[in-house]
Formats: structure tokens, sequence, C-alpha cells
């Protein structure tokens, strides 16, 4: 089997994995608790206990926290239309920014309801996409900093094997650890990056401290563009990032299969 393959395969059966979940959490009557407000706040105080121990989180473009090489000055990481962060990225459609942690079960719901209608739009070039790999939740792993950890292990795919990115966030949440557990190791996230294709040089730099240091001032960057927890879903019609707005899952219930793809291809009209 060729590797391509390999990377398709992997990729569909964490898909697959993923969305069984969500179809399996969709027949509880808890969804819409889950996707509510009370989520919200608790993700909202992870955000302020982030904040207030960010004595040493360094400035976005510091010495030291170095950023994959197609990242904004946001923190953001964008994927073009063929499926590789940096390449062919329209500029005059619908910016659409995604903030994810990866210790954040409503992000991994959010994605399997969500990625294959962005890769969709993505794929036709009716919206640029950019994903912010963030670190608000490694209080939730028993002191391994699994956030930080994982965000950084995305920041170096982004930056040295940019095809495999998206593979790699997708097999991230069809494997990710419950909170309040340690997480995933380093040697078992550098697991899931062979799996879907990484090289083993790629993967030898997942740990790479400097990458840390840069998911750690996104995160102080995603908290000054106002994100206030886990997903964030931010949308500028004009392509701008200064002219997004995040979008309020009450309004756009992204939550619900096709709602916010339904919404995106209405900017477009």
């Amino acid at each position: 089997m060729s590797a391509k393959n390999t990377k398709g395969d992997a990729r569909a059966a964490a898909k697959a994995k993923a969305q069984a979940q969500v179809r399996a959490q969709e027949r509880r009557t808890t969804m819409m608790i889950i996707a509510g407000s009370v989520v919200g706040l608790a993700l909202f105080a992870g955000l302020i206990f982030f904040i207030i121990n960010q004595s040493k989180v360094p400035e976005l473009g510091a010495d030291g926290a170095v950023a994959p090489a197609a990242a904004d000055a946001t923190g953001g990481i964008p994927v073009g239309t063929g499926g590789v962060v940096g390449e062919d990225v329209p500029t005059d459609v619908p910016r659409v920014d995604v903030y994810l942690d990866f210790m954040c079960p409503i992000c991994g719901t959010f994605e399997a309801i969500n990625s294959d209608d962005l890769d969709t739009l993505r794929e036709a070039g009716d919206i640029s996409l950019y994903y912010h790999p963030i670190s608000i939740l490694d209080r939730f792993s028993s002191g391994t900093e699994f956030s930080t950890r994982s965000a950084g292990a995305a920041g170096v795919i982004a930056d040295q094997a940019p095809e495999y990115f998206s593979d790699f966030v997708a097999t991230m949440f069809a494997n990710q650890p419950e909170e309040n557990t340690t997480g995933l190791s380093d040697a078992e996230i550098a697991d899931l990056a062979t799996l879907v294709g990484v090289p083993d040089d790629v993967v030898a730099n997942l740990d790479d401290t400097d990458f840390k240091k840069w998911a750690t001032a996104a995160t102080e960057q995603a908290s000054v563009d106002g994100m206030q927890g886990t997903p964030t879903v931010r949308v500028s019609a004009s392509g701008d990032f200064a002219d997004g707005e995040i979008l309020d899952p009450n309004e756009v219930s992204y939550f619900t299969e096709g709602a916010l793809k339904a919404y995106l291809e209405g900017l477009g009209s």
C-alpha cells in the first residue's frame, strides 16, 4: 500500500471513529447543554487560569518562540486548497479561524461535525481556513502540560511537514485523551504523527521547546484577539482578520451538522 493511501486510510478511520462518537452524543438529550453556555463558562474559566499564570509567556514573534513558517501574526496556521499548510491559500474569500485545544472534548465534537464541511469549502477555494492550536487546558492533564505539548507538536508538523498537518489534527482528536488524565505521552503523539505519514526526522522534533513557547505565545495572542474558550470560530466575510467576528453558537449553531457550512456559503453568495 502506498504512503498516500496509508495516510488517507488513517484519516478516514480517525474521522469515522470521531463521527460515530458524535452520532452517539446526538442521541443524548444533553447535547445542547454540552454546546451551551455552561460549557462556555467552564472554558472561559480555563482561559482566565491561563492569563493569570502567564508571567513567563513570550510575545508572539519573540526570540525563542519559533513559529511555523506559514503562521501569521495572529498565530493562525493557514491550510490551502490542496490541504498543504501555506500553499494556495486564497485571499479574496471569507476567512475562517478555528481555535482548538487538543484536550478539549467539545473541540473534538466540533471537528467531527464540521471538519468535512470545512475541508469541502477550503478545497473549493470558497474560504481561507486558519487553525489555531492553543493551550488553555494544561491544568486538566495532571501536570504533563498535554495541551502545550500537543499544540507545539502541531506547530512542528505545520512547519516541517505541512502536507500532514490536517491529518495530524484529525487523528489527534480521534485519539483524544479524557480530561483530568495525563493525556498522551510524547511517544504516543509521535506514534500518531507516524501513523499519518509524518517523516521520521520531523517526528524526532515534535517536542521542540521553541515550538512549545510559540504555542504558549499564540494562546496569549488568541486571548488578545477575543478568544474566550475552545472551540472558538472567528469569521471575516472580507477575508481580512481585522474585520472578523467571533461566532455565537447560539446564533450560528455549529454543533448542528451542516449549520456552519450553510452560514459560510451564505457569506459568499
